[in-house]
């Protein structure tokens, strides 16, 4: 019985070893396609498709856009950084695609293409969409319509956009992170992110823009934000109230906010907020005290702050000043922490 056996292993390598000198190349599914392995003279394995087409479309009718395919990861992606006007940009999606959901799209330091037209990918999804360094200044209504329900990441930071269509943002229901820093709008809607369930990072930072409305139905959000904006005077209660346990960061800095009301943000166990150069001239306890209360951190560098008796509570037994950071400074320079404490025994 056992030389049998091994008479059977033997037969089988010999078949298997037969099979591969005499090329004749095994099946193989990546996923996309079937594609048959040759075996070269050298040992080297290459991939080539077998009874289906390739996954990436005819390099010429696409170009100057670039298909890449991972075969590891199974993913494809679109690189369109040489597109020379928005025509050919619509023109390339007219071709033949033999699979229509990519992974990323990327079109970077581009100064032709000024608008993003609507459906301008023609039914072709992504689910990373990447545009940055470029001159658009426009994304069109629908520009993004393919990508619904594919999309979980839409970068578009340092371009020139003046114009995106946020009542659509509802339409992306595993969109994660959003980030259109670095831009030239003039107005935010907050209400348009109401419901993003899936989002975990919100980037509109660098855009001295209007925030219209609050940032509120976002439970899993994680970092916000909102640096160098027109956000003024007084943040009302409930700007941020994402109802997010895993919210660990808002960023306000370079702002001109000088009041923010209690209830503002949400209380979350490790929240930093970061006030860095606006106009604070205090630090109300009835707004910081339940966010330091519940573990949370604050950064107010660069603000004029009085440090009167209006800060006393800070130097209380709790000692909550051990949640401000270390840097935070008085209008005449010095910083909180420096502070003599006595200096409030008659508050």
């Amino acid at each position: 019985m056992k030389s049998h056996i091994i008479l059977l292993l033997y037969i089988v390598a010999r078949n298997v070893s037969g099979q591969l000198n005499d090329h004749q190349d095994p099946i193989l599914n990546d996923g996309y396609n079937l594609s048959k392995i040759h075996v070269k003279q050298d040992g080297r394995h290459q991939p080539e498709y077998y009874g289906y087409e390739p996954p990436c479309p005819d390099a010429e009718d696409i170009a100057p856009c670039v298909c890449t395919y991972d075969t590891v990861s199974n993913v494809m992606d679109l690189y369109c950084s040489s597109v020379e006007n928005e025509e050919q940009l619509k023109q390339i999606f007219k071709a033949d695609f033999p699979f229509k959901n990519f992974h990323q799209f990327n079109l970077f330091s581009n100064n032709n293409i000024k608008v993003l037209e609507a459906g301008v990918f023609n039914g072709i999804s992504f689910e990373i969409i990447h545009i940055y360094a470029t001159d658009l200044e426009v994304v069109e209504l629908n520009a993004l319509d393919s990508c619904y329900e594919t999309a979980t990441e839409i970068d578009l930071y340092y371009n020139k956009i003046t114009s995106f269509p946020f009542d659509e943002l509802s339409l992306f229901p595993k969109l994660r992170d959003f980030d259109i820093s670095n831009n030239l709008l003039s107005v935010v809607p907050a209400d348009a992110f109401h419901g993003l369930t899936a989002l975990e990072d919100l980037d509109i930072s660098y855009n001295n823009a209007d925030i219209v409305g609050t940032f509120q139905d976002l439970p899993n959000l994680q970092r916000i934000y909102l640096d160098s904006n027109n956000i003024t005077t007084t943040i009302s209660a409930q700007f941020i109230k994402t109802d997010s346990s895993r919210l660990s960061f808002i960023g306000l800095g370079h702002n001109n906010i000088v009041s923010v009301e209690p209830g503002a943000f949400d209380i979350v166990d490790g929240l930093h907020i970061n006030m860095y150069d606006n106009s604070l001239s205090t630090l109300d306890e009835a707004t910081w005290r339940p966010h330091l209360e519940a573990g949370g951190t604050l950064s107010a560098v660069l603000n004029p702050l009085v440090c009167g008796c209006d800060i006393a509570w800070l130097f209380a037994e709790d000692q909550l000043l051990e949640q401000v950071y270390e840097y935070t400074t008085c209008n005449d320079g010095e910083r909180l922490h420096d502070l003599d404490p006595s200096i409030f025994d008659n508050c």
